[in-house]
């Protein structure tokens, strides 16, 4: 049985919403078909937003100066800043 959507972790929500679309694109759906898919395709795209929100906000706390400005630094090996 597949996991439910809240169950799933990020990577797990994109590779679903991915196959997901990949058997909407298929020309031999059936109407009932197309709109189960749409709507757990949906649920999933709304699944990933959410938890893409949390992370920026947990990230946002992270990265705050305790004078209240945010931060923001270069991530490492991103290729700024870096001598070659």
């Amino acid at each position: 049985m597949a996991k439910a959507p809240d169950d799933m972790t990020f990577e797990q929500a994109v590779k679903r919403l991915e196959t997901v679309v990949a058997q909407l694109e298929k020309p031999d759906v059936s109407l009932d078909q197309t709109l189960a898919l749409f709507q757990e395709g949906k649920r999933l795209a709304a699944l990933c937003q959410q938890r893409l929100t949390a992370v920026e906000q947990r990230i946002s706390q992270l990265l705050e100066a305790p004078d209240g400005t945010l931060t923001l630094e270069p991530l490492a090996g991103s290729g700024e800043n870096e001598e070659g």
